[in-house]
């Protein structure tokens, strides 16, 4: 693929029988493209698209590339469940972006500000954030405490920003070996997941790209927020989010955040499109 010598977002998404999520990437690509005024680039099945092909200035079909189905715990209608869950292999984002600069976001990733616009020119050829917080309070997730001791940091692959190097695509080849030989490296770090996780193998592959250190990879500009499953959307306007937490209600405002009920933000689809149209 001829690489574009500009900058850009990339989105993968393939629906499955309990979520759409190429409805979530046009909403991520839609505030993407308000907040940070850079193309967007979908990697999906092309015959899963619907009118809104437009939306997306880059569409890559995902037939070309070998398709994953990885089973794991999502929460939908007010409980968690078992589902087939179509991993679609971010780790070819290198070799498949049409960018020379590349912000790889997730579909359920809202992004509500211009601050991710500062890593475009950065030093750093990758940047990924190993904090994580929830909207109410800061987060503390026993599974990533467990890997934490004595191991690498959880390289939250949420968000990645990278650019075209040689440095950068020794990175990527050393996550799909990791991945690759999974297995073996989730015993050795003691991974207490039973299904895949792409952000446990960027950890992985920094802490030995790194020379065993924890320090490879810069954090990005933005914090990791994280919210919940099982935390409901209350209500959106331009710019913000409010969302119904465990403990209180929390205000998103001019703020990034990731949003794991992915139910919820299929169904603010309407008003996320008529807010940013």
């Amino acid at each position: 693929m001829t690489i574009q010598k500009n900058k850009g977002v990339l989105l993968f998404a393939k629906n499955n029988k309990d979520f759409n999520y190429i409805k979530q990437a046009k909403i991520s690509a839609t505030l993407a493209k308000h907040y940070l005024n850079v193309p967007v680039a979908l990697v999906t099945p092309v015959d899963e698209l619907d009118e809104n092909v437009d939306l997306f200035d880059h569409v890559i079909d995902w037939k070309e590339q070998a398709e994953e189905i990885n089973k794991r715990p999502m929460y939908k209608e007010g409980k968690f469940t078992i589902v087939n869950w179509h991993n679609l292999d971010r780790l070819t984002a290198y070799d498949i972006s049409p960018f020379e600069e590349t912000l790889l976001i997730d579909s359920d990733y809202l992004i509500q500000n211009n601050v991710l616009n500062a890593v475009w020119g950065s030093k750093k050829p990758i940047l990924m954030n190993t904090h994580t917080r929830i909207p109410a309070k800061h987060q503390q997730h026993v599974y990533e405490l467990v890997i934490e001791d004595g191991f690498s940091k959880v390289h939250w692959f949420t968000v990645c920003y990278f650019r075209k190097c040689k440095e950068t695509e020794h990175w990527f080849n050393v996550a799909r070996y990791v991945k690759e030989n999974y297995e073996f490296y989730k015993k050795t770090f003691r991974v207490p997941y039973g299904y895949y996780r792409n952000d446990i193998t960027a950890a992985i592959a920094s802490h030995l790209v790194g020379g065993f250190r924890d320090d490879y990879i810069g954090p990005l500009p933005t914090r990791q927020i994280n919210s919940f499953n099982s935390e409901s959307i209350l209500d959106i306007g331009k710019g913000k989010i409010v969302l119904n937490t465990d403990t209180i209600p929390v205000l998103l405002k001019d703020t990034n955040v990731h949003l794991l009920n992915k139910a919820d933000y299929e169904k603010y689809y309407d008003k996320f499109m008529e807010l940013y149209s």
